[in-house]
């Protein structure tokens, strides 16, 4: 059986709706290709037993998957032109007959993709998009723009010489 991999991020900075986000998780995934060399009966539990939506779903679950060349390639790209922390985690086939692939998840407030795609500088023969959960994150903090000033210091910080 073919192994498959998820590609997953975690991105500081991420600009959402004029807010700064950190530690935003940025879970990768390949869009439009179709694995001919995957059966899909020896990856998706129940296969020939579920119905055609949820065979649909399953097959685009898989297919939203990275093979190890390509996860590697993804994971070097986004090494080299970013601060992210990015990670390989294969995926223990074979998956439920359940399954909800990426793709088909609703975009809604806090939730959304990010198409690595449409970046000028993207070089990979293969489409990526990115789903996040701003709500899983934490808002960045940031300091003021005026400058700390100290006129006196407390007598109790004095040296005894001062």
């Amino acid at each position: 059986m073919k192994k498959l991999f998820r590609v997953s991020s975690i991105i500081n900075n991420v600009k959402y709706e004029k807010k700064s986000y950190d530690k935003v998780l940025f879970t990768w995934f390949i869009v439009e290709r179709k694995l001919s060399e995957i059966k899909y009966d020896e990856v998706i539990i129940n296969y020939s037993k579920i119905n055609d939506k949820a065979r649909e779903n399953g097959e685009n679950y898989i297919n939203e998957l990275f093979s190890k060349e390509d996860a590697v390639m993804l994971k070097s790209e986004l090494d080299l032109k970013s601060t992210a922390i990015t990670t390989i985690e294969e995926v223990k086939l074979p998956v439920p007959d359940h399954i909800e692939p990426f793709s088909s998840i609703k975009t809604e407030k806090g939730k959304g993709f990010s198409d690595l795609s449409e970046f000028k500088s993207y070089q990979l023969p293969f489409k990526v998009k990115g789903f996040f959960n701003i709500n899983e994150s934490f808002e960045t903090l940031k300091g003021d723009d005026n400058p700390t000033v100290i006129t006196t210091i407390p007598e109790v910080l004095r040296k005894k010489n001062d």
